[in-house]
């Protein structure tokens, strides 16, 4: 597990929430749950039935109660802070960019302790301080200083670092889709990110950076030379196409691009022949919460074209496709299971 980095730690920070005592992590996963939970109780709108499987939810893990404790911590110090934050979290309507964007840095106070928003190295805080930031669910078109485009998918943040010398969009999280343009002046242009740069030959190509570390490229048109940012040297060229796997250490050529990779800056996630799982893990990135598979029917196989816009179809739309059901605890909340058999009725005696 990585650590979170504690350089730059202040008392207090630009927001003006101070910092929580405890240094223990826990899991982003149950972190995650924490946060919905807390998020449904406070509405307000939560029945006697939520409020009891919120109670087993905490007793099923001391893992749950240490999260749950984690975030009153947090949201008690959020309740007397007049910040943007603490405004967003608390009474910004539910659909709003500033709530989610909240969240999601909620949940990283609940993993770090506190830290990981006044960490001003660390992911969710640049994240949350980006000069462009989509929100989860959302696609963000940039029009570039120097006339080319940004796409930014789902949950993403990027920074635009132009100068006399260099073209560079630092991506922070996420991923985008860039169309470059000729530049008067020849200067380069570079997608920086967590495990190198990624430079533009006169190209269209997509940059994703992965919760793991690693990078992937895929290169649409022209053509891309991935840079590993501790071996520089070892650079590896793509050409239109293909994709390749970027980490500090390695550039590596993983094969003929996918043709459906860009299909979500058209709102669709195309597959064939994918994993359940896989295709949950893919579907839960532009929806708010916790969607869940159960490994019982992790391996079922999905195939077609599902719009992104609207998730809860699309999961309706596997119910009738697949053997599975969908039960939903909150609507941050949602697992994918086996269908249950409804026992036949008794035989009437004669």
């Amino acid at each position: 597990m990585t650590a979170v980095p504690r350089m730059g730690l202040l008392q207090e920070d630009a927001t003006g929430l101070p910092l929580m005592q405890g240094s223990e992590r826990i899991a982003p996963a149950v972190a995650q749950e924490a946060v919905h939970w807390w998020m449904a109780l406070k509405s307000g709108d939560t029945s006697t039935a939520q409020r009891a499987r919120w109670q087993r939810w905490r007793d099923a893990d001391p893992a749950h109660e240490a999260a749950w404790q984690r975030i009153e911590q947090v949201g008690g110090r959020l309740a007397g802070i007049p910040t943007p934050v603490a405004r967003a979290a608390l009474t910004a309507a539910p659909a709003s960019m500033q709530r989610r964007r909240s969240v999601q840095l909620l949940t990283a106070m609940v993993v770090a302790g506190g830290t990981a928003l006044v960490a001003r190295q660390s992911t969710p805080w640049r994240a949350f301080t980006a000069d462009h930031v989509s929100a989860i669910g959302e696609r963000q078109t940039l029009q570039l200083p120097d006339g080319g485009q940004a796409i930014l998918n789902t949950g993403s943040a990027i920074n635009v670092r132009f100068d006399a010398e260099r073209r560079v969009l630092q991506l922070v999280r996420g991923e985008i889709l860039v169309q470059t343009a000729q530049d008067a002046t020849h200067r380069p242009f570079y997608v920086e990110t967590q495990a190198g740069s990624a430079r533009a030959l006169g190209t269209r190509f997509t940059v994703r950076a992965r919760d793991d570390g690693s990078v992937d490229v895929g290169v649409l048109q022209g053509a891309v030379e991935m840079r590993p940012l501790d071996a520089p040297a070892l650079s590896q060229v793509l050409k239109a196409g293909f994709a390749g796997r970027l980490t500090r250490t390695q550039a590596t050529p993983t094969g003929a691009l996918d043709g459906n990779a860009s299909a979500w800056t058209d709102g669709m996630l195309v597959v064939s022949h994918m994993r359940l799982a896989d295709f949950l893990a893919e579907l839960g990135r532009y929806r708010l919460g916790r969607l869940g598979c159960d490994p019982a029917v992790a391996v079922l196989q999905v195939s077609g074209a599902y719009p992104l816009d609207d998730t809860d179809s699309v999961l309706a739309s596997l119910t009738s496709a697949l053997p599975i059901e969908v039960h939903t605890y909150t609507r941050y909340w949602v697992s994918v299971r086996p269908r249950q058999r409804h026992a036949a009725a008794a035989p009437k005696n004669s």
